[in-house]
């Protein structure tokens, strides 16, 4: 090849280089921005990342669900025991909403919500019990029952612990059109990312809840199943 022809294909190699690197960076760019690795990530790895994300969205929906379920079966049991009908007739009748949501499907974001409102206002009710005391003296059933919902709550505080990791993947690198981007249905997407700003702070009315259980369980001779007591050393 004469000297001119050799310089003119080098030419033409580096515009088409140039032509192409912005777009390799553009990709990169792009995986980046719907939270797929870094931009040394190839392509490969990223498809593995995608694949992944809307099963384990689900599994964090489900996982909450359930501790949602545990939560508010151990409250009804609570309430039960304290002689509040009216807060453990509200908790139970929570429970078996989430008793069917086993299938895989999300939840819409109204009915998290309200089950959160419930948790809430029960705990609150609880809370204020525990300070009065109960309106009965206990009795050895209301004891055992009391006991019950200890190990209930307790093992729902677990599982809300449990969903830390979950919850930091949502809210750190993603958000709803990242989720959507990366083939997650929409319904389980608007579940995660509400979960994922709701389940910190309703962990730590749960905590304070369970801790006044025990405390009350304590002074009233009545026994504190080893769940509970592993379940608050376990988010402290």
């Amino acid at each position: 090849m004469s000297k001119p022809a050799a310089c003119r294909a080098i030419i033409a190699s580096g515009i088409a280089f140039s032509l192409l690197a912005p777009a390799a960076s553009y990709a990169q760019l792009n995986l980046q921005q719907f939270g797929f690795g870094s931009a040394k990530s190839d392509v490969a790895g990223a498809a593995s990342n995608q694949a992944a994300q809307p099963s384990a969205l689900g599994s964090l929906v489900q996982n909450y669900l359930g501790a949602n379920q545990q939560v508010l079966t151990g409250q009804s049991s609570l309430a039960s025991a304290m002689g509040m009908s009216s807060a453990a007739s509200q908790a139970q009748s929570a429970a078996g909403l989430l008793s069917g949501a086993t299938a895989g499907s999300a939840p819409s974001t109204s009915v998290l919500s309200q089950l959160g409102g419930t948790q809430q206002s029960v705990s609150q009710s609880l809370l204020q019990a525990f300070s009065n005391g109960a309106a009965t003296p206990p009795t050895a059933a209301s004891k055992q029952t009391f006991s019950d919902g200890l190990a209930s709550l307790g093992q729902g505080v677990q599982q809300y612990a449990g969903l830390q990791s979950g919850l930091g993947a949502v809210k750190n690198s993603m958000n709803m059109s990242s989720l959507l981007q990366a083939g997650s249905n929409p319904g389980t997407a608007q579940a995660a990312s509400y979960i994922a700003q709701s389940a910190p702070g309703q962990l730590q009315s749960l905590v304070q809840t369970l801790t006044q259980a025990v405390q009350y369980a304590k002074a009233n001779n009545i026994s504190v199943p080893s769940i509970a007591t592993s379940a608050l050393s376990g988010v402290k």
